[in-house]
């Protein structure tokens, strides 16, 4: 079976590494000869391997409409044209493997039918997590499981920045600068700290996992740049360090929670020992009970042995199968229930706690914890509240804005999963 690979960037090359570093490897696991024969793209002199082995083009459609090719490897990222790539290899009866967690979150629905349509398999193991095994898994080792939850740390360069601030109290605007200067950030970061790159993977977990199809803009969304670094530190006080997040779970009444946001996390749970760019998943399921998949979530070679899992499982005739697709609901955003940290800074005088416990009783919030740390004439008030739904928790916080003697609402976070 000979195989063409469509970009040959960060993850490509790692793909090209592995072809050639670990080719015995590949040979053992594989059960029929294969080739990774034609790459394209527009840039080879960037590449840091020796290419001179395969064919080189810069016309992707000499790849994805080409008779000697079986197998397509989509790794240049974005929403087209990779999406087109991926069509037109579909329509022409390739097989496809993919780590665009943008495209499968986008349309992954179409894609799927196209392939089905085609009699071929799409696979994109590294969309999600880079080289942690969790796609897979959720369809073939857990698929005897009702799955009751997923909570996943999936944006590394998110998770780096939360864990620097929580070791050195710092704020989040130096710990930004230092990610990107280390390259753990990009130029524009608005993907990872807004939480819409983990939004886009938790799309395509929830879709796997539920056997459905999941609508990313259903997903509540919040990212990081709101944490402050004394949040962190009352965090600390209270034995809860704060993760983005990304969880979907399976309520009581049949309807599924959707949402990307910082949690304030118990420091014995699991999640909260995967420290700086490492990713983790966990998962609950109704047999297997607690499970966790933890490793490097990016980086060319990880992410590229997943991409290479996804090849010899085509290769072998061993495809994981996406099918049998069934509705769910997803619950409203206004109707998720948490219990919420929240911050105040507050003028230092009598009646602003009692006119803030007030509008917290008028929207059924009931307050857990309560404590007031003096700043001159203002002070800084953190309550922690009882399980409350979004819908009361904001209008809780629009009554409270309007309040005199509220200088700031500094932040509120989820409190536990």
């Amino acid at each position: 079976m000979n195989i063409g690979l469509i970009g040959v960037g960060t993850v490509g090359s790692g793909v090209v590494h592995i072809d050639q570093h670990n080719r015995d490897r590949l040979l053992i696991a594989a059960k029929k000869p294969f080739r990774l024969k034609r790459i394209c793209d527009l840039n080879f002199a960037a590449s840091p391997y020796d290419l001179s082995g395969y064919e080189l083009t810069s016309n992707w459609k000499e790849i994805t409409e080409a008779e000697d090719i079986g197998v397509v490897v989509e790794l240049i990222g974005g929403e087209e044209p990779a999406r087109s790539m991926i069509e037109s290899a579909l329509r022409h009866k390739k097989h496809v493997v993919t780590a665009n967690k943008l495209v499968m979150a986008k349309h992954g629905r179409e894609l799927l039918a196209i392939a089905l349509q085609n009699g071929v398999h799409i696979l994109f193991e590294a969309s999600v997590g880079g080289a942690i095994p969790v796609i897979k898994p959720l369809m073939t080792t857990l698929a005897p499981n009702h799955i009751l939850g997923i909570y996943g740390i999936v944006n590394g360069t998110t998770n780096f920045i939360l864990t620097q601030m929580y070791e050195k109290n710092a704020p989040y605007e130096d710990v930004l600068k230092e990610a990107q200067k280390l390259g753990y950030a990009e130029a524009d970061p608005k993907s990872d700290v807004g939480g819409y790159d983990s939004q886009y993977k938790l799309a395509v977990l929830a879709s796997v996992a539920f056997h459905t199809h999941i609508d990313y803009r259903q997903i509540l969304v919040e990212g990081i740049t709101g944490i402050a670094a004394s949040d962190m530190m009352y965090g600390r006080e209270m034995d809860l360090t704060i993760k983005l997040l990304a969880i979907a779970r399976m309520g009581g009444d049949g309807e599924l929670e959707l949402r990307v946001h910082p949690v304030m996390l118990d420091n014995h749970h699991p999640l909260a020992s995967v420290n700086g760019v490492f990713n983790a998943v966990y998962v609950v399921g109704d047999s297997v009970g607690d499970a966790m998949f933890f490793g490097r979530g990016a980086g060319s070679i990880p992410t590229a042995s997943s991409v290479w899992s996804d090849i010899l499982d085509l290769i072998n005739g061993t495809p994981y199968l996406v099918t049998n697709l069934t509705s769910v609901k997803v619950k409203h955003t206004d109707h998720i229930e948490s219990e919420y940290y929240f911050r105040f800074r507050v003028k230092d005088k009598t009646g602003v706690l009692a006119d803030i416990a007030g509008i917290f009783a008028k929207n059924n919030i009931s307050i857990k914890n309560a404590v007031q740390k003096g700043l001159g004439d203002d002070a800084e008030l953190m309550i922690v509240s009882h399980t409350v739904t979004e819908r009361a928790k904001n209008k809780a916080v629009e009554q409270i804005q309007k309040l005199q003697g509220v200088s700031e609402i500094g932040s509120v976070i989820r409190v536990g999963i």
